[in-house]
């Protein structure tokens, strides 16, 4: 029997926990597979892509969630947020878990994700093998059959013992996901796997995301630290390696940034799109933009305006549509002229602050007097 002392933290609760409520939301499936141990029955809660049902020719790149009974909400929220973003296409995301109502998830997980069996914090243990099988034999192909899961596309994220897991599965079959997320992972069982991997003179093509909380323990910090290191001098992690270290936070509070970065990082390779956003609030022509903000001139105005300058104010909303009809000017916002403020703004397009001056002068309320104004250039 080995012994290991930080192995599974049990009770390991980051950022999301909660419940999944999966029989309320129509975009949630869940599915127990068969039983192949007596103590536990092994239940996959996945995640569907909007798109899913309405073009069944789609495949989808999947996330596996490792504790999912506690991380999969948030991740899915944050998997819509990206793909918002154009940082990731639309995705599978599948919590691994157990079926059954008050599971002990502490004692389960400790047992499925670790590599060795232990003593000390806590005991037992040592079944990361059959695990690492179990998803490779039952979860991938039912997700590949039944949910069209991509293949080519598949990525791990997971926290503590979570991400010891998600690195055994690097060091032992590296070739099964081509992204691997570890947050604050248990270590201690990964070196002699790291020794052999690399005395193996295998590499790997996947791309590997490992965190470090800034207020850990200290020697579980250090470790961490360590292992990167030694990771990085080794080099065989072609398709890139990043640390990061996550900063305020002790263990388990860190998830939230980790997985979001560590997402942006593995799935860089397949996202939409990269860098600076364009899609709006751009000139295809490459002027710079000037903020224009409007407001009434004090005094001698009555709020709400008169009929007269009622008038003027809609003469200064069509000149707007004007400027973004010739493409001068990409949005603007102008309170209705029944209500009082009348304040509003646009976005113009112009060659230089002098033209873009010259824009806001030739507006018919400006020129009558009845609103003043200000130019702003947003610099970095």
């Amino acid at each position: 029997m080995k012994i290991s002392s930080l192995i599974v933290l049990s009770g390991f609760c980051f950022f999301l926990a909660g419940s999944l409520h999966a029989e309320s939301d129509p975009n949630t499936v869940v599915r127990d597979l068969p039983r192949t141990r007596p103590d536990r029955i092994y239940q996959l809660t996945i995640g569907l892509p909007p798109s899913f049902r309405e073009h069944p020719e789609k495949k989808y790149p999947v996330i596996f969630v490792l504790d999912g009974y506690w991380g999969l909400p948030g991740v899915r929220s944050m998997c819509g947020s990206l793909f918002y973003g154009k940082h990731l296409p639309e995705v599978l995301v599948v919590g691994l878990g157990y079926a059954g109502e008050n599971q002990d998830y502490g004692a389960l997980r400790g047992d499925d994700l670790s590599s060795q069996e232990s003593v000390g914090i806590i005991s037992g243990g040592g079944h990361a093998k059959k695990f690492l099988a179990l998803i490779e034999t039952q979860m991938i192909p039912l997700l590949e059959k039944e949910f069209r899961a991509d293949p080519a596309h598949r990525y791990i994220l997971g926290g503590s013992a979570g991400g010891l897991f998600a690195l055994y599965a690097l060091f032992t079959r590296p070739e099964l996901f081509q992204g691997y997320v570890a947050d604050s992972p248990s270590i201690d069982q990964l070196w002699n796997l790291e020794r052999e991997f690399a005395a193996s003179g295998r590499t790997t093509d996947a791309r590997v995301f490992i965190t470090v909380a800034e207020n850990e323990w200290t020697y579980y910090r250090r470790q961490i630290q360590a292992f990167y290191r030694r990771m990085a001098a080794h080099d065989y992690v072609k398709g890139g390696l990043k640390f990061r270290r996550i900063d305020g936070v002790r263990h388990g509070a860190g998830g939230s940034e980790s997985y979001m970065q560590g997402l942006l990082f593995v799935a860089s390779p397949i996202a939409p799109e990269h860098g600076v956003a364009t899609d709006i609030m751009t000139d295809p022509q490459g002027r710079p933009g000037f903020l224009a903000a409007f407001w009434p001139k004090e005094g001698g105005l009555a709020v709400p305006f008169t009929a007269a300058q009622n008038d003027v104010w809609r003469a200064h909303v069509a000149y707007l549509a004007s400027l973004a009809k010739d493409k001068k000017m990409e949005f603007a916002g102008a309170t209705p002229p029944d209500l009082s403020g009348h304040d509003s703004a646009a976005l113009l397009f112009a060659a230089n602050r002098a033209a873009a001056e010259a824009l806001v002068r030739d507006d018919p309320a400006v020129k009558a007097g009845l609103l003043a104004w200000e130019l702003i250039e947003a610099t970095e």
